[in-house]
């Protein structure tokens, strides 16, 4: 008969008594023992004992238990012994996941003190009742712990946890610490000066503070200590423990607390008024008017909500977008601004609006903006700029007003409850062959560029042809063009389009604004020229917003 390694794993929920001479986890690992022992006529053979000492039975995240299934993975353990099934796991769901990993490893199981036997029928419905009943257990534990938090927070109780800066932790309750008291009036107050949660944290950073230090009653380890970050901030402006009162999240209730206030209510009361006005209107609170750009607090969609500003980072420069939330396009500030300028330059002078003679400085015609609307369906978007008309000059008014087109890529102007609105269409393209200063592949093409993208990706895909009838292997192919064999094969479906889409692409034809990873996507979804065709000839009307049609 083979030798059988068996396992002990042994666990508390709690570090309480842990310390004790002979705890809890030692009088498990014993009768354990003692259990194997009594199995060595069936050449059971203790091998070695896990433990998880302060840890619940409700999660799987147990160093002792992780390192237990580990080796029984490793095939080095072919039985588990536990003194109660409630110390492997309290949870059905996690029993029988790890039922499954010892069914497929050929590892058994056993408790000592509760015989059963799972080969049958029987004894899988026993296992599975006491594992509801060791489940119900934990979850009326943690109804119980709920329900005592909640009733001491509403009494003013400081229930545990991180302190916060300002206060220090005495007998279970929190007295000012007047040092860090008059750090957070002078947070408050210069946040109400400075207005930007970002631009605090770097002050404050810069002047030499930190977070709160603290160190840990259970573990005697140190925390905290370290430079102020956003989140950081906003938990001080937000925290109502400051004003003497004591926040229960999970109910989203507040309670009159029994430690003192280090806040007056009414400097409490303006911060969180600037934050809401921050949340519910960004571009018009001071903390983001250090960009500025020619639409900012001007653009909004076809619905009136309005677009806000952020930003992101690549190589150490700050990109900045437009971003609404509902959408789902990042519109780039300096793409979208220039695309406004040249589009309100060109409907005023037209082609000659670069002369000097007779061109005006952007900032002088961003005056002449009042609002911006961007629609969006799909990847086509319709920008309608809207010119205040008693601030036009009188020729320039007169001349927008003209019942003529004002460009390739441009609708009539028209003149709508005193203003005189400008409309073009414009893509938003993620793989666009334009070089752009700020280092960002997303772009805001015009037509004209979506028309030179496909003609440079043709050019390419013939490119490709060119090397595949050379028969050399894909792999190299795509390393002489710097591509991958993915967006080799992608070029190439382009030499099978349809002759008539080629041609109209060679003629600057585009009737749905394809851009050229729509048209890669068309190549290689539709293989009949008929079906190409119906894609690319399907053209669609121009919208325009609902209250202007």
């Amino acid at each position: 008969m083979p030798k059988i390694n068996c396992a002990i794993y042994t666990r508390k929920s709690t570090e309480h008594g842990l310390d004790m001479e002979f705890n809890s986890l030692q009088n498990q690992e014993e009768a354990c023992k003692a259990y194997i022992l009594s199995q060595a006529f069936n050449q059971w053979e203790y091998y070695k004992t896990y433990s998880d000492g302060g840890i619940s039975g409700g999660t799987m995240e147990r160093p002792g238990l992780l390192q237990m299934l580990a080796d029984i993975r490793a095939r080095k353990i072919q039985m588990v012994v536990v003194y109660k099934v409630d110390r492997l796991s309290r949870s059905i769901i996690d029993f029988h996941k790890m039922m499954q990993e010892f069914d497929k490893y050929g590892c058994n199981f056993v408790s000592i003190t509760q015989s059963f036997d799972t080969s049958n029928s029987m004894g899988k419905l026993t296992l599975n009742m006491l594992l509801s009943f060791a489940q119900f257990e934990r979850e009326v534990s943690a109804e119980r712990v709920r329900d005592k938090i909640a009733a001491s927070k509403a009494k003013g109780l400081w229930m545990g946890g991180t302190p916060p800066l300002g206060y220090d932790v005495k007998d279970k309750a929190l007295v000012p610490n007047p040092q860090e008291a008059d750090l957070i009036r002078l947070i408050y107050h210069k946040y109400l000066e400075i207005g930007n949660i970002v631009t605090l944290a770097h002050w404050l950073n810069a002047q030499g503070y930190h977070s709160k230090r603290w160190i840990s009653a259970r573990s005697a380890s140190p925390h905290g200590g370290k430079p102020f970050q956003k989140s950081t901030i906003q938990r001080i402006l937000t925290n109502p423990v400051y004003i003497g009162q004591v926040a229960h999240m999970s109910r989203n209730k507040t309670y009159k607390g029994q430690h003192p206030s280090i806040l007056p209510v009414e400097l409490w009361e303006q911060v969180q008024a600037c934050l809401r006005r921050r949340i519910k209107s960004p571009q018009a609170f001071s903390g983001y008017q250090h960009h500025h750009t020619l639409l900012s607090g001007k653009l909004q969609d076809e619905q009136g909500r309005s677009f806000r500003i952020t930003s992101s980072k690549k190589q150490g420069r700050q990109l900045l977008y437009y971003y609404n939330g509902t959408g789902g396009h990042y519109l780039p500030v300096c793409q979208l601004d220039d695309f406004a300028l040249k589009m309100l330059k060109k409907a005023c002078w037209g082609e000659n609006f670069s002369q000097p003679n007779t061109s005006l400085p952007d900032k002088q015609l961003s005056t002449w903006i009042s609002k911006a609307v961007c629609q969006t369906r799909g990847q086509q978007h319709l920008i309608t700029l809207y010119l205040q008309e008693s601030q036009l000059p009188a020729d320039i008014a007169d001349f927008l007003l003209r019942p003529e087109s004002s460009g390739d890529n441009t609708l009539y102007p028209r003149r709508i409850n005193g203003s005189v609105c400008l409309q073009a269409c414009f893509m938003v393209d993620n793989v666009s062959g334009t070089k752009l200063q700020n280092g960002t592949a997303r772009n805001i093409l015009t037509v004209q560029q979506i028309n030179e993208s496909l003609v440079r990706g043709l050019a390419r895909a013939w490119q490709c042809k060119k090397l595949a009838e050379q028969g050399l292997p894909i792999q190299e192919r795509a390393k002489k063009l710097g591509l991958n064999k993915r967006t080799f094969a992608r070029y190439m479906n382009l030499c099978y389009l349809a002759p008539a889409i080629v041609a109209d692409i060679l003629e600057y034809k585009n009737p749905k604004h394809f851009t050229l990873r729509q048209l890669m996507d068309l190549a290689e979804k539709e293989s009949s020229f008929d079906k190409q065709l119906a894609r690319w000839q399907n053209t669609d009307l121009v919208f325009l917003p609902e209250n202007e049609k």
